[in-house]
C-alpha cells in the first residue's frame, strides 16, 4: 500500500483525469509515444491449487513500438498515476516476447514473485535466528532486493 495525497484520491477516479503510465527499461524511461497498450493482471491460483502462504503474482502485457526496445532487457519498472503523483506498479521480468508485425512488439512480463518459486533450504543459517534473518536469506537466494519502507505521520 502506498500513501497518496488527498488530491490523488479525489482525482484518480474522475473520468476527466488524465492517467500517466511510465515504463522504464534498463532504467531509461520509454517515451509515451512508443507505449501502445498495457494490461495488468494478478493471479493467485495458476494451477487451481491453494497453498498456505500463496501470494498474488502480477503479470503485464505491454505493447510497444519495436524501436523503443533495446537489444538486451535487464529490468522493467512501471509506475502509474496522475500529473505530479505516481505510484509504483513494480519491477518485472520478461517472460515472453512476441513480434506482432514490422513495427510493434508485445512483452509478457511477470513480477519478482515468480523468483520465489523454489524450494527454500535454510539449513545454512545459524539457529536460533530472527524471522528477518530468514527473510534476508530467502531474498538473497531468490536474487530479489529486500527493501524496507517506513512511514511516519507528521503532525
Amino acid at each position: 500500500m502506498y500513501k497518496t495525497s488527498d488530491n490523488y484520491k479525489l482525482k484518480i477516479y474522475e473520468p476527466s483525469t488524465k492517467h500517466i503510465l511510465k515504463v522504464f527499461i534498463n532504467d531509461i524511461e520509454v517515451d509515451q509515444k512508443y507505449i501502445l497498450d498495457c494490461k495488468l493482471s494478478q493471479t493467485l491460483f495458476s494451477n487451481d491449487e491453494f497453498n498456505l502462504g500463496s501470494v498474488t503474482a502480477k503479470a503485464v502485457e505491454l505493447k510497444l513500438y519495436k524501436s523503443a526496445i533495446p537489444e538486451t532487457i535487464n529490468k522493467i519498472y512501471i509506475e502509474s498515476g496522475i500529473t505530479g503523483e505516481t505510484v509504483p506498479i513494480g519491477y518485472f521480468n520478461v517472460d515472453d516476447i512476441s513480434i506482432n508485425d514490422d513495427y510493434t512488439v508485445t512483452l509478457k512480463l511477470l513480477d519478482n514473485m515468480i523468483k520465489f518459486e523454489f524450494n527454500y533450504d535454510g539449513s545454512e543459517l545459524n539457529y536460533p535466528c530472527s524471522i528477518l534473518t530468514v527473510l534476508q536469506d530467502i531474498c538473497l537466494k531468490a536474487e530479489v532486493e529486500l527493501r524496507f519502507y517506513f512511514f511516519f505521520k507528521h503532525e
